[in-house]
Formats: C-alpha cells, structure tokens, sequence
C-alpha cells in the first residue's frame, strides 16, 4: 500500500509506484483533508488493512536466521 499526502501545485500529479505495482490494477484517490466527511470515512476504515498490508514486508526482517538465533531461547 502506498499512502502519500501532497500540496497540489497544478491539476496535474505524478505518483511514482514500487516496482511490484506494475503491471497490476491499482486504485488512485484523490480527496482533499478539509473534506470533514472522508476523513471521517476514513478514521472509520478497518486497522487491519495496515497490518495486512505490510505483514509482507515486515516477513522479510522478521524471517530470517539471524532472528530465529536471537529467538532461539524464548
């Protein structure tokens, strides 16, 4: 997931997306933060979205010899 918050300086934007993006539908959204009613929307969203999300990349630390060393005796 890709969260980024900007000024927009013209009508137009640019979003760099990671590689693994590509090629894949991707789903852009554009609101502004005064808008009381999507934030409140948004406050509203499911927390495990976030934990899910990046659950993948926190594996790649978490998975690994040097950790399971260091968790050896727990």
């Amino acid at each position: 997931m890709v969260r980024k918050v900007i000024i927009a300086k013209s009508k137009n934007i640019s979003l760099q997306l990671p590689e693994d993006f590509v090629g894949k539908q991707v789903e852009v959204i554009a609101f502004t933060l005064e808008d009381e009613s999507v934030m409140e929307e948004l406050e509203n969203i499911d927390k495990t979205a976030t934990h899910l999300a990046s659950h993948k990349i926190l594996a790649n630390d978490w998975l690994n010899p040097v950790e399971d060393k260091a968790w050896e005796d727990l």
